[in-house]
């Protein structure tokens, strides 16, 4: 008798089992490639004091043989800090003081700028000051700003010498700050220079190692190109490199406005150490990242965000493909977005992570209907960027009538898209059109600084809002 009991238990228990799954809903988690069970177009998060978003051009890809393109926006934007007081700034200015200097005044605007500077700083920041030509002599290590009055007179005192040791003045500059250095403090060399590098290391990917060094020591280098004739893609590259900002002053341009803002930005530093990486799922590839330094390693991409300020927003695009030869949904990958908090206590390192991925489908319209208006605006300014460049290298190269061409084609693209938020980009390619339409008409000075303007708007365009 108990032996049939045990069975009719045993039936029961069974039949228990399978009604509470067969009225639960279970939870498998996706296994590589990362195939997800819902469309996730967006997301937003808060860490410290940086917020952290991402979208996609388009949530929808239609399904054709092979891959597809995806357009990932990343946006880090630093909170406003408003009524916070400032941090103490550990400060070297790394100034060319080369022949060229004397020319159109130059050598004295950067005196009269540098002073500006120093009348803004007090008894808890540090100055230093380096100078180079041929050779590189550090006039004032780095000190606490007492006595201005010495630090001025060092100032006024700089007179035009030889050539550009410009590698010798950034190692240098750098190591007046790492000796001082404080990770609660802002850490920065301002190099500045108005010609090319001509004496020491002048090889420009030993000098951009020299730059990456310097932000894995967590010091970042602004840089400031002077006139027409400095190499604005090396001191861009440096900028990129170690995290800082690159400025071309032109002599249209006032210096001391150009190291206030460099000043301001300084004052409002928030975080540094900024790195977006995403861990990509099988089969996607990438295929550019706008504007910034990036690599990809086994696997996984590794984006280098420059210093973050309180109030100001950087939008990374990262262009991928993706297969799109199979419906369903698929992950573009998983990613992870770090920088170190500066704070008036001890720094800390912040993370948050996202998720993003894109449904293959085969309704065109859907596709059609589904495009986010402001991110195909940054690609529209990123692509049209890119054109340009080819336009670029063609006037330089003496060909007028093909940078004609391409940069006519490059902003009718541009224009005949419609996006207000392109506006800015497209006024400042009709300037560039109008002087190839005649470019016997322009002197070589102000084609260079054509071309130097166009250049530094197109970067800024790339790492932030189309402009």
């Amino acid at each position: 008798m108990r032996k049939p009991i045990l069975i009719i238990g045993l039936f029961v228990a069974i039949a228990a089992i399978a009604f509470v799954y067969a009225t639960q809903t279970i939870s498998v988690k996706p296994n590589p490639p990362f195939i997800t069970k819902h469309i996730t177009p967006y997301g937003k998060g808060q860490a410290g004091n940086v917020q952290f978003e991402w979208k996609l051009a388009n949530p929808y890809m239609l399904r054709q043989s092979g891959s597809g393109d995806a357009f990932l926006d990343l946006r880090i934007t630093g909170k406003s800090m408003s009524g916070e007081e400032r941090k103490p700034m550990n400060l070297v200015l790394v100034i060319d003081r080369s022949g060229s200097m004397a020319d159109e005044n130059k050598l004295e605007q950067v005196k009269e700028a540098a002073v500006a500077i120093l009348n803004q700083m007090n008894s808890v920041d540090r100055l230093g000051i380096v100078i180079y030509d041929d050779v590189v002599n550090t006039i004032l290590p780095s000190t606490k700003v007492e006595n201005t009055q010495t630090i001025r007179e060092l100032l006024y005192s700089l007179s035009p010498g030889g050539s550009t040791n410009l590698a010798g003045g950034l190692q240098q500059g750098f190591e007046e700050v790492r000796k001082n250095f404080r990770p609660e403090h802002v850490n920065r060399v301002v190099l500045l220079s108005d010609g090319l590098a001509n004496v020491g290391i002048i090889d420009p990917e030993q000098i951009a190692a020299l730059a990456r060094s310097i932000r894995e020591r967590s010091i970042s280098v602004s840089t400031m190109g002077v006139g027409i004739d400095y190499n604005e893609t090396l001191m861009a590259n440096v900028a990129d490199h170690s995290g800082g900002n690159y400025y071309h002053i032109s002599k249209e341009i006032n210096m001391a406005d150009v190291f206030r803002r460099e000043w301001n930005l300084m004052q409002s530093l928030i975080a540094n150490n900024a790195v977006a990486s995403l861990e990509l799922a099988s089969s996607v590839e990438v295929m550019d990242v706008a504007g910034f330094q990036w690599n990809v390693q086994n696997g996984k991409l590794r984006i280098q965000v420059p210093d973050i300020y309180s109030g100001e927003t950087k939008r990374v695009l990262v262009h991928l493909r993706a297969p799109a030869n199979v419906k369903t949904m698929v992950s573009l990958g998983k990613g992870e977005f770090t920088y170190t908090a500066i704070t008036s206590d001890k720094p800390e390192t912040i993370a948050q992570s996202f998720l993003p991925s894109i449904q293959v489908i085969e309704d065109r319209n859907t596709v059609a209907a589904n495009y986010d208006r402001e991110v195909q605006s940054k690609v529209a300014a990123v692509e049209a960027s890119k054109k340009m460049e080819e336009a670029y290298r063609r006037w330089e190269s003496g060909d007028d009538k093909g940078a004609y061409d391409v940069a006519q084609e490059a902003n009718s693209e541009l224009r005949a898209l419609g996006y207000t938020q392109n506006d800015a980009q497209v006024s400042r390619y009709d300037e560039l059109v109008n002087a190839l339409s005649a470019p016997a008409a322009v002197a070589p000075e102000a084609k260079k600084d054509i071309l130097k303007r166009q250049k530094a708007a197109d970067r800024n365009a790339r790492q932030t809002t189309p402009q």
